[in-house]
């Protein structure tokens, strides 16, 4: 998609590469139409968007709750290593 939005030159940027399910790309292909903004525009509003609640993750936000890895070096364990 080609946009007239662009940053100001020497803005810092960082990259990010994620894989996203395809309906979450099809709302933001349709978002970008819509608003006529790149990509970039789309993810920054919408992170920005979200109003931390008491415990710091946006309201209304449904994040996974999968089991976490303990990767605490504090909690005494080694860390578990792959064989390559």
């Amino acid at each position: 998609m080609s946009s007239s939005i662009r940053r100001k030159r020497g803005t810092p940027t960082v990259g990010v590469q994620v894989d996203i399910a395809p309906d979450v790309k099809a709302l933001i292909d349709r978002y970008m139409r819509a608003a006529d903004v790149p990509q970039w525009a789309i993810i920054e509003a919408a992170i920005r968007a979200g109003k931390p609640g008491p415990d710091g993750i946006p309201e209304g936000w449904d994040l996974p709750t999968q089991p976490r890895l303990d990767l605490d070096p504090s909690a005494g364990g080694e860390p578990v290593r792959r064989a390559g």
